[in-house]
């Protein structure tokens, strides 16, 4: 327990408790520090030794209102101190007040040559405020009077990063880490500004430096779940973000990152799917109709695990395998299956169809390959790669594909409600019509059902045979499509249709659906409603590239469209 030493008088005793002090402050028990130099200051209001130690202490505990008052004694007693002036404006830096810090700090230089400190510290106001071009001019002096001085080498890079001069940051991040190897902020901001470059490899083991000098560096490991991200290695990318997370929860770009990462690794249509009951009970039927106890099964695409356990159920004695590419869906697959019994008869693999191979992942060659990887657009999730490599791989001669078919379907679409979501006009009076000019020329909505109203009959635009094709190449053609309602058209509608087996088929019609499908139609709207008449004949161009599908009007009755 400190006690009162107002009774102290002499020169001598006021030097004893100074050395107390310091004793103290070594320590790092500044509490009691205080208690003895409010005491002194009883005693000698003006001793200069007094006040600046407690301008010192005051600092350190956050206390800079009264930090500010101490110094400012001090340099009215001593207004050519260098250091006293320094300090002065370190405490009116903290306080906010820039502007006098800036003033104290350049006393401060006048009053002595080749003080470092007080320009890296105006290095620092400048860009507290947003002036990083006079940020670099003193961070720069700092570092012609101090070389090795590796906090104003950091402190440059990050300013020559705002500045958009990433080289010469690069370089000054990389003389902070030469100059002081355990500096884990520097390895940090220079794997930032490597993953701005382009430079993710180099980014990461730069980072990993960061973390392995403060394993408690957070937003070090928010950091390389960014950089991890730009490589789409979004599994390494979560871990990072959530091992953030686990020191401070609260930190917000991790937990940004962190539902970000999620929304690529596992997309939001994932669990509509899962509830398409429609698509389930046809799937489920193909499964019923061709497994046998005999059939081995592969699933390509495990998802939630649903469609390994329907084919277990459907009769089959062999162990089923089911691969799934994306790792943190497949880790939760397992839990499912085995949540629902099925760990005995269900195998899942964390690997794409294309890295499976036979004899290492499967003992044999499948008789029957089940998958499920349709997009919206039919081609966007890699069907036809996916169909060609298994076929040639993975499939036992005489084996089936499920689903054994499936076509591109296209019809012209209005609608009053549908219109709303495809074309803007005039609204309250203005006309907004330019605005479609840069409208996507590819959209997919969440259309409530019969909102749409087909303008001619359903077209195919192309068809796939999984079962009897071996590959599918790049198509282009042309489309003849007779208008049979009048009315006024705001574009082209798409849908998928699936011939599972023989006479199984799932189509997300945009009309003829007992349920809304989790698969929505794709849009292609004209820049402008056309209206059109019945029996007119419409030329619609097709093409797919194997990935992407596309459809252009380029004819009404035979006369080009522009």
């Amino acid at each position: 327990m400190v006690q009162p030493i107002s009774e102290l008088k002499s020169r001598g005793l006021i030097n004893e408790q100074i050395d107390k002090i310091n004793n103290f402050i070594n320590l790092g028990n500044f509490k009691d520090a205080l208690v003895i130099g409010h005491s002194l200051l009883e005693l000698s209001k003006n001793n200069p030794n007094i006040l600046s130690i407690m301008g010192m202490l005051t600092l350190k505990l956050g206390a800079y209102d009264d930090a500010v008052r101490y110094y400012r004694k001090i340099v009215k007693m001593h207004p050519n101190c260098a250091l006293s002036n320094y300090n002065l404006a370190n405490s009116l830096n903290a306080i906010g007040e820039h502007e006098a810090a800036i003033s104290s700090y350049k006393k401060a230089i006048r009053n002595k040559r080749n003080y470092a400190d007080p320009y890296y510290a105006l290095g620092n106001v400048y860009s507290s405020v947003g002036n990083y071009k006079k940020a670099v001019i003193h961070y720069k002096e700092a570092i012609r009077m101090q070389p090795e001085f590796a906090e104003a080498h950091n402190n440059l890079g990050i300013a020559l990063t705002k500045l958009g001069r990433q080289d010469e940051a690069i370089d000054h991040y990389y003389r902070a880490t030469r100059i002081k190897p355990d500096y884990s902020q520097a390895y940090h901001n220079l794997a930032v500004i490597l993953n701005i470059c382009g430079k993710n490899e180099q980014a990461i083991n730069i980072c990993l430096k960061s973390i392995k000098i403060n394993p408690n560096f957070v937003d070090a490991y928010h950091s390389l779940g960014l950089i991890f991200g730009a490589l789409d290695r979004n599994e390494e990318a979560i871990r990072s973000f959530e091992r953030g997370l686990k020191l401070v929860p609260d930190h917000i770009d991790a937990n940004v990152g962190l539902f970000s990462t999620f929304g690529k690794e596992v997309p939001g249509w994932h669990i509509p799917m899962m509830n398409d009951d429609p698509r389930n009970q046809a799937y489920k039927e193909a499964l019923v109709k061709t497994i046998t106890e005999d059939t081995q099964v592969l699933e390509i695409g495990a998802g939630s695990g649903l469609l390994a356990m329907l084919a277990a159920q459907s009769g089959t004695k062999k162990r089923i395998t089911t691969c799934e590419i994306t790792p943190v869906i497949a880790s939760v697959a397992k839990e499912i299956i085995e949540l629902n019994g099925f760990d005995n008869s269900v195998e899942v693999i964390a690997k794409a169809s294309k890295d499976i191979s036979i004899g290492e992942d499967l003992t044999a060659k499948a008789d029957l390959i089940v998958s499920e990887v349709i997009s919206n657009e039919f081609l966007g999730e890699g069907v036809l790669d996916t169909v060609e490599d298994a076929k040639k791989r993975l499939l036992a001669p005489g084996g089936r594909m499920i689903p054994e078919a499936g076509c591109i379907m296209i019809n012209l679409v209005g609608g009053e409600a549908i219109g709303k979501k495809l074309y803007i006009g005039k609204v309250l009076g203005f006309n907004l019509e330019p605005f479609n000019k840069i409208k996507p020329r590819k959209i997919s909505i969440d259309q409530q059902m019969n909102s749409v109203e087909l303008l001619t009959n359903d077209a195919i635009a192309f068809q796939f045979d999984f079962q009897e094709q071996d590959h599918f190449p790049r198509e282009v053609g042309t489309l003849e499509l007779k208008v049979q309602k009048s009315g006024e058209c705001f574009g082209i509608i798409q849908w998928v249709l699936l011939r599972l087996v023989d006479d199984i088929v799932f189509e997300n019609h945009p009309v003829k659906q007992v349920a809304e499908s989790a698969w929505h139609p794709m849009f292609y709207p004209f820049y402008k409603p056309l209206n059109l008449v019945k029996n007119q004949v419409i030329h619609i161009q097709a093409t797919h590239n194997r990935t992407s599908a596309n459809f252009r009007l380029i004819a009404i009755d035979g006369i080009p469209f522009q």
